[in-house]
């Protein structure tokens, strides 16, 4: 768990009650989380999932009442030890009111990440939950591997596309805890650009309103010479390291394609030498012959200045796409 802000033994009393709220949902103890919570017409859950969508319950019975339906469709108690961390805990406190944010993720599967804010009140000289918001990271339905990290590259979540792919992919590794480019010259230009990645965080530019950022970053190449990349992402609020993202790929090469002035034929080739296809293939998927591929290669070349195929990827994955 991360150190809390707001510390004190108003901070500890909250963090002590909420620690027993959270025990008593995992073992299934209704009356143990009922002390915990203002029965109030005011109180206030709300919940927002990716597979069920957004839920609103208002008032302590309509709370109350939801909660005992779920304890009963899923009566399996488990603990808080071993089950779940808590990390990026915020707690504010100013009087009778205070605040509290964090994630809380799973132990026994890391891809189980939700966000939560509690509004809590001191009643009768204890604090009680008032409101809860609660919502499943996003970045977890991603069709695209994804790997939350800090600022030292420690790996803090992952979802599960990332989970099954990551120990055999061929640019990355984790190793004590870090996620690492697997060619050590690599890995500075991984460290600056999460470094970059997390100045932009910090500059707290609402991403509603600004432009997705992400950055390509070479990790060398395969075994095949062909080239090696990942991408820094902001998402969910959160600095991501990506692989094999096939829609950020798409986007960048569509990026080169203005920046480049490619022609049609000359973007559908350079999508497929991006995916590791080699001229003789490229020919067969495109149903042209081999020489018309090789002008059409070269075309390109000229266009984007690269003098071979791998520097051709390096020059499409990382052109600016417009309006950036």
């Amino acid at each position: 768990m991360n150190a809390m802000s707001g510390a004190g033994v108003d901070a500890d009393a909250i963090m002590a009650m909420l620690r027993a709220e959270t025990d008593a949902w995992l073992r299934r103890d209704f009356d143990a989380l009922a002390d915990c919570w203002v029965h109030s017409p005011q109180s206030r859950r709300l919940h927002s999932f990716a597979s069920t969508g957004v839920r609103v319950d208002e008032g302590w019975d309509a709370i109350a009442a939801h909660i005992r339906k779920v304890m009963q469709r899923h009566p399996t108690p488990s603990a808080f030890e071993g089950r779940v961390r808590w990390e990026n805990v915020n707690i504010v406190v100013d009087g009778n009111m205070g605040w509290v944010t964090y994630d809380q993720i799973g132990l026994e599967d890391i891809t189980d990440m939700k966000r939560l804010l509690k509004v809590v009140h001191r009643v009768d000289g204890g604090w009680r939950i008032a409101c809860l918001s609660v919502m499943q990271s996003i970045a977890e339905q991603s069709s695209c591997p994804l790997i939350q990290v800090d600022r030292d590259a420690h790996v803090v979540w992952v979802n599960g596309q990332a989970r099954d792919r990551i120990r055999e992919h061929a640019g990355l590794v984790v190793s004590g805890g870090r996620l690492l480019a697997r060619q050590r010259a690599r890995r500075s230009q991984l460290r600056e650009t999460l470094r970059l990645a997390f100045d932009e965080l910090d500059a707290q530019v609402p991403l509603n309103v600004s432009p997705r950022q992400d950055w390509a970053v070479q990790l060398g190449a395969d075994d095949s010479a062909e080239p090696l990349f990942c991408w820094v992402l902001l998402e969910d609020g959160k600095v991501m390291v990506s692989f094999d993202h096939a829609d950020m790929v798409e986007r960048h090469v569509a990026g080169a394609e203005a920046v480049y002035r490619l022609s049609p034929a000359q973007a559908r080739l350079a999508r497929l030498i991006v995916d590791g296809h080699d001229l003789s293939s490229a020919s067969e998927v495109l149903g042209v012959s081999i020489n018309t591929v090789r002008t059409q290669l070269q075309r390109t070349f000229d266009k984007t200045g690269a003098r071979s195929r791998s520097a051709l990827v390096r020059r499409l994955l990382s052109a600016e796409p417009p309006n950036r």
